[in-house]
């Protein structure tokens, strides 16, 4: 496995927010040839089977990575990081962003002190929504293609 690849795949998970551990696991399945279990998983990352456990639940929350039964075993295999991270921006939006807006909103009433970093947040909620409907435009042509 090409430790670069492994390097550049794990970087890109972390600087979106996820652990190093959950970074190591998920570049660990994109480049194995087959599903891996969480004992395998924690064989070849030297994490402990107990972080690999979150490290998947948190990439499974997330749609990043999916398991089948075989057996009593679980085996897990990831999903193509491309279109979740398109949609990193939506997820932002509307999680974090759109509700801190509403909590600046009523806190600005009668006071300047949030007033700048709520038009901060609007001028960035305009600028995601662009960005969206350019990636939407993307996919929706992709599929098209394919």
């Amino acid at each position: 496995m090409d430790r670069e690849v492994r390097f550049y795949i794990e970087k890109i998970l972390e600087s979106l927010g996820y652990p190093p551990a959950a970074s190591r696991v998920y570049a660990m399945l994109l480049l194995s040839e087959k599903p891996l279990t969480i004992n395998e998983l924690s064989k070849l990352t030297g994490l402990g089977k107990s972080t690999v456990s979150t490290s998947l639940r948190l990439l499974e929350h997330d749609g990043l990575v999916y398991y089948e039964k075989v057996g009593r075993s679980k085996i897990y295999t990831a999903r193509s990081p491309f279109n979740q991270l398109l949609l990193f921006p939506t997820r932002i939006l509307k999680e974090y962003v759109e509700p801190l807006m509403e909590r600046l909103e009523g806190l600005s009433k009668g006071s300047d002190k949030y007033s700048k970093l709520l038009e901060e947040l609007r001028q960035f909620a305009e600028i995601s929504e662009e960005v969206i409907k350019v990636i939407q435009k993307f996919q929706s042509e992709r599929r098209k293609a394919t």
